[in-house]
């Protein structure tokens, strides 16, 4: 890529005013700032919409908090985004950020640094209750406890969507069988709920990140049918065993678009990677 197909951009993300669809949370300065920290130094990727299907190619970005004369924070940012992604942001003029929070267990948060299974479910669409019962049946696939976490998301849009992210290494899959998965996490499909402004029509979203050392692929499976969703984990076994078979040692940064496989659920079939 040359450097004439890079276009700056520049907006707020977030800011740290009360958040209705959360029960009217507020994401202290703190927070913001190591967000901010996190972005500039290349931690957080770019997606449209919150939707991992659709990433957005960034470089250079720079992100820092600003107080309002209101007292309020906002989280902005500045950085270069590739011309053909422009579009896309143009016809969605928002942006925002998502973020994991670990679920308070008496009245204590507990963090597990060396997961290597992450579960998060957005806060809105689905309880603590229902993340702490998905934790009990991975549990009992035999995953040890050390090495599993699970979360709150916070999606900051105007309206958050029922989304799951699955963040899981490769090596575990392979041990594990991801069919074996699907049965750890169905809980969170069937205790859903419908947040104020909220559809019970929207479907749910599953973000599935498989890493594989400095390589990594996406799936997405978007879905009201539970049978859907169960078919699509049974079947991407050999999608996953070809893209790491294949894939370099070492993925390309920001400026090119990351693997991502979607569910097309007509044709009963995983797309090729991107």
């Amino acid at each position: 890529m040359t450097d004439s197909q890079w276009r700056s951009v520049q907006g707020t993300l977030m800011t740290s005013e009360p958040i209705a669809a959360y029960g009217g949370i507020t994401i202290p300065s703190e927070t913001l700032n190591n967000l901010a920290e996190q972005m500039t130094v290349g931690r957080l990727p770019f997606h449209l919409e919150h939707d991992l299907s659709k990433p957005l190619r960034i470089r250079g970005t720079r992100a820092f908090v600003v107080t309002r004369a209101d007292g309020i924070d906002e989280l902005r940012f500045e950085a270069e985004m590739h011309e053909d992604d422009l579009p896309l942001l143009e016809l969605n003029r928002g942006m925002s950020v998502t973020m994991r929070v670990p679920l308070e267990r008496d009245g204590a948060a507990e963090e597990r640094s060396n997961a290597t299974l992450e579960v998060s479910a957005d806060h809105a669409w689905f309880e603590d209750d229902a993340l702490f019962e998905t934790e009990k049946s991975l549990l009992a696939l035999g995953i040890a406890p050390e090495t599993l976490r699970v979360e709150r998301t916070y999606q900051f849009g105007l309206v958050p969507a029922p989304q799951i992210f699955l963040d899981v290494i490769y090596p575990l899959v392979v041990s594990l069988g991801a069919a074996a998965m699907w049965d750890g996490i169905k809980v969170l499909f069937r205790r859903r709920r419908t947040p104020s402004g909220g559809s019970a029509e929207t479907p749910s979203v599953i973000n599935i990140s498989v890493f594989d050392g400095d390589r990594s692929l996406q799936a997405v499976v978007t879905t009201r049918d539970e049978a859907i969703a169960q078919q699509a984990f049974e079947s991407i076994g050999p999608i996953m065993e070809e893209f790491f078979r294949s894939a370099p040692a070492s993925q390309t940064s920001g400026e090119e678009r990351q693997p991502v496989v979607t569910w097309d659920a007509e044709a009963l079939r995983w797309t090729a990677p991107n």
